[in-house]
C-alpha cells in the first residue's frame, strides 16, 4: 500500500515556543530539475495546484517524550505554535506519524535549535523585495507568467540582494534567526526554497500560506496573515528584535508600520524596496525622511556604501 507523504515546513525551537508547520498529502513532491523547460515548469505548476491533501486528519508529534496531538485542517495542513517554557524540550529529532486507511508513515524531522539570545533577526518579504515578480503589474499577469513558465533557477533575484542579507545578517553578534515570510501559497515551498537556495541567501525558515476561500473576505491589517506571523515571530524569539524588510508594492508598509507602532522597541529598522508603486512610493518618501527608522531602496546596492 502507498505511503501517505508527510511534508514539513519549518521546525524549530526558541527560548520559549516550539514551532511546527507541516502538510499531509498523498502524492510526494516533484522535484525541480535546472533543465526543466517552460513546458516542463507550467506541467509542474499545475501538478503542484492540484495537490491531493487529507483533511481532518490526526497527527501525533513527538519531540523529547513529550506528545503534541494535532489535526490536519480542511486543507491538510498542520500546525503547533506552543508555549514550552513549562516543558524540557530539545532540539534535534521531531517525530511525526499518521495513519489513513490503512495508508500510514512515520518520518523523523530535524528541528532546529533557535533559543541563543541573539539580539537582532531578519523578517523578509519575497515577491519583488528579494525576487523579481512585478505585484503591480495589470491583475499581476507578470506574476502569472513568471511563476508558470519559469522555474526557480531561472528567476531573476533583485540586485545585490542575498550579499546585503548576509551583510546585515553579519554585522550583529551571533547568527539571528532569518525569516522568509510570503504571501504565496504553501504549494510553493520547494520552489521558493530552491531559489533561496540556488541565489546564495542566508539560510532561514521560510512561512506562507494557505490559498483557500478565505482570502475572498475582506480583512483589515491586523487579519491578514503577514501581520498574524510577524507578531507570531515577535512572541516566540522574545530575546530578539527585528529587521523588517519588505517592498512598496503592496501592503508591506502598512503592516510593518502597524507592528512598528505595536513593538517600537523590537524593530530595528524598516526596509522598503521599491517596487513601481509611483503613487504609494512618493507618499513613503516624506514619511522616510521623517522616520529614521524607515529606508527605502532602489535594490540593496547601496546598503553596502553606508
Amino acid at each position: 500500500m502507498k505511503k501517505l507523504h508527510i511534508q514539513v515546513y519549518t521546525s524549530f525551537i526558541t527560548r520559549t515556543h516550539l514551532y511546527v508547520k507541516g502538510r499531509i498529502l498523498k502524492d510526494s513532491p516533484l522535484l525541480i530539475k535546472p533543465t526543466h523547460g517552460i513546458f516542463s515548469s507550467l506541467i509542474y505548476m499545475v501538478i503542484r495546484a492540484f495537490s491531493r491533501e487529507i483533511k481532518f486528519l490526526p497527527v501525533q508529534c513527538v519531540i523529547s517524550d513529550v506528545t503534541y496531538d494535532v489535526m490536519t485542517d480542511d486543507e491538510g495542513y498542520f500546525e503547533i505554535y506552543e508555549n514550552i517554557e513549562a516543558q524540557n524540550l530539545k532540539a534535534g529529532i521531531i517525530e511525526i506519524s499518521a495513519n489513513y486507511k490503512r495508508r500510514s508513515n512515520k518520518i523523523d524531522a530535524p528541528i532546529d535549535d533557535l533559543s541563543s539570545e541573539v539580539p537582532i533577526g531578519i523578517i523578509s518579504d519575497i515577491d519583488d523585495t528579494i525576487m523579481v515578480t512585478g505585484v503591480k503589474s495589470f491583475f499581476k499577469i507578470k506574476v502569472i507568467l513568471n511563476t508558470l513558465f519559469l522555474n526557480p533557477f531561472r528567476r531573476k533575484p533583485i540586485e545585490a540582494a542575498a550579499d546585503a542579507f548576509h551583510l546585515i545578517s553579519n554585522q550583529v553578534e551571533g547568527k539571528g534567526p532569518v525569516i522568509y515570510l510570503s504571501n504565496s501559497p504553501w504549494n510553493l515551498f520547494v520552489y521558493l526554497n530552491t531559489f533561496l537556495e540556488f541565489n546564495g541567501f542566508p539560510e532561514g525558515r521560510l512561512i506562507l500560506r494557505d490559498m483557500g476561500w478565505q482570502l475572498l473576505r475582506s480583512k483589515t491589517i491586523a487579519q491578514r496573515n503577514k501581520f498574524i506571523e510577524v507578531e507570531k515571530l515577535l512572541i516566540a524569539f522574545s530575546d530578539t528584535n527585528f529587521i523588517l524588510i519588505g517592498d512598496t508594492g503592496e501592503l508591506d508598509f502598512d503592516i510593518y508600520k502597524m507592528i512598528e507602532e505595536k513593538y517600537p522597541e523590537r524593530i530595528e529598522q524598516v526596509i522598503l524596496n521599491r517596487a513601481g508603486n509611483r503613487k504609494k512610493e512618493k507618499m513613503l518618501e516624506q514619511y522616510v525622511k521623517n522616520n529614521t527608522k524607515y529606508k527605502m531602496l532602489t535594490g540593496f546596492t547601496k546598503v553596502f556604501d553606508e
